[in-house]
């Protein structure tokens, strides 16, 4: 072992001296990506560290793959010792090539000269990496140019370079016009053209033109990520009236309800004001209109009514309209009220065993039947069971079941061991699913579970011995008490 750990010693002593003279202290390449058929220039900084001695006869050989091609290699002068020396190397992307990361592998070969010793050969290599790939090129419009309040606009990417996926959208912080209820849209992949709704909060911009940034984050074709930055034109127009209006309690969807919000007026005075809602899925329980009476700039009030709504779960923008007297005359304006409708999803559950009943000390295969008792789909459905009675023998405790549509079902089985005694016990089924608005629900559902005893082969033996009994008492009566008598 002593005698390898010296080989390898002077192995590396050797190799120490003959890099020692030339050293590659920084490469670049002129951009971080290149697209098919473009040009770029590779640069290598030379040293020879102070001290040594000059590095003559250099030459350098390149070895690059056959999707960039290189003239030739430029001729390389002397380095005296703590001198230095650029090398550029001009190359092109054929214009075929795929998208990828390829390497420029570059070897310098010298000599220097040491007293005693003659002429050294020194050498040094270095891996330069070129990125080739179609970045995206993306441009945005809109058939929505003018917005006012919260308004939604349908937006549409068309790319006309390399793929860009995974892409999402967003606004700084610093722009008078945000998004609303979120801060990123998910767009997913934009090869081509892809459609894409966006809401808009402008109610804090002024009203004209307006240069919206948008920062886009996307992965290109190789999975490298990166930021962007765009703008999108619009026109801002906000009407006088500018009431703001914030919701107190959430609503279910097709259930009876109570509309809380509060109304803050962030505009001139109004007077007699009044809302009623013009979408048909919003409808008031016992009136026409709710009064919302006289609202001073920036005046606060809370309002409530009785409701019955037919929307989808999630964020909506409920049509209405709202009514003022100004100046004797009443006016009336339509807008768009947000209001957050939640999911009356719901599931119910059957359970059977096989072999039943519940055996102690038998495996059983019990059965959960999980049912959507909603309106409304639900995705991501999984259930788990546990009980003190029995011990699972799945590898996992939960199992899935995916999607279900309204008043769809579906079984999924668990494998247990029973090793409780004879009795009741408690079982409890969860069931975790995400509802229709995008929220997580997470139910568990509480039954009873009965064990009986394990069959035991001594009851037969005990109503044998039973029958044997009563067959010898009646040989006694018949041979004994009945001679007697």
């Amino acid at each position: 072992m002593n005698q390898m750990w010296k080989v390898l010693f002077a192995l590396a002593l050797f190799a120490g001296l003959v890099s020692a003279g030339i050293s590659v202290s920084e490469y670049t390449v002129s951009r971080d990506s290149f697209k098919p058929g473009e040009v770029g220039i590779a640069t290598v900084t030379l040293t020879n560290p102070a001290g040594s001695d000059l590095v003559s006869g250099l030459t350098m050989t390149i070895d690059n793959p056959p999707e960039i091609t290189i003239s030739s290699a430029p001729a390389l002068a002397d380095i005296a010792s703590g001198g230095s020396a650029v090398v550029s190397m001009p190359f092109k992307i054929k214009p075929d090539a795929r998208p990828g990361i390829y390497l420029l592998n570059v070897l310098f070969t010298g000599y220097t000269t040491q007293l005693g010793t003659g002429q050294l050969p020194t050498t040094n290599t270095v891996s330069i990496p070129v990125v080739v790939v179609n970045a995206p090129i993306l441009s945005f419009s809109t058939a929505t140019p003018v917005i006012g309040g919260i308004d939604s606009i349908s937006l549409l990417i068309t790319n006309n370079g390399g793929a860009a996926r995974n892409l999402r959208i967003s606004i700084p912080s610093t722009s008078t016009v945000a998004l609303y209820s979120t801060s990123e849209i998910y767009v997913g992949d934009a090869l081509t053209s892809v459609p894409t709704n966006m809401t808009l909060d402008a109610r804090s911009a002024s009203d004209g033109a307006v240069d919206i940034p948008i920062i886009l984050k996307y992965d290109d074709e190789l999975g490298i990520s990166h930021t962007d930055n765009s703008t999108l034109h619009l026109t801002v127009k906000n009407e006088v009236l500018d009431l703001r209006f914030n919701q107190l309690q959430p609503l279910v969807t097709r259930q009876d309800g109570t509309l809380s919000l509060e109304v803050t007026n962030n505009g001139q005075a109004l007077s007699d004001v009044r809302l009623s809602f013009t979408n048909t899925s919003m409808r008031l329980s016992d009136r026409n209109e709710i009064l919302i009476g006289d609202l001073g700039p920036g005046e606060k009030k809370s309002i409530s009514a009785s409701v019955y709504d037919d929307l989808t779960p999630g964020l909506s923008l409920v049509g209405a309209k709202i009514s003022w007297i100004e100046r004797d005359i009443r006016k009336e304006q339509q807008l768009d009220i947000p209001l957050t409708i939640g999911s009356d999803a719901d599931v119910s559950v059957y359970l059977d065993a096989k072999p039943s009943p519940l055996t102690a000390g038998v495996e059983h295969t019990i059965s959960v039947l999980v049912s959507n008792v909603g309106s409304y789909g639900i995705d991501n459905v999984d259930v788990g069971i546990s009980s003190p009675a029995f011990e699972s023998l799945d590898i996992t405790p939960r199992q899935y079941i995916g999607s279900l549509a309204k008043d769809d079902f579906s079984t999924v089985q668990f494998k247990v061991q029973v090793d409780a005694g004879p009795g009741d016990y408690p079982i409890s089924i969860n069931v975790r699913y995400r509802d229709a608005s995008g929220g997580w629900v997470a139910k568990t559902i509480d039954q009873t579970a009965s064990v009986k005893g394990a069959a035991s082969d001594a009851s037969g033996t005990i109503y044998l011995l039973l029958g044997l009994a009563a067959v010898a008492a009646a040989a006694v009566w018949y041979f004994k008490l009945r001679k007697k008598g």
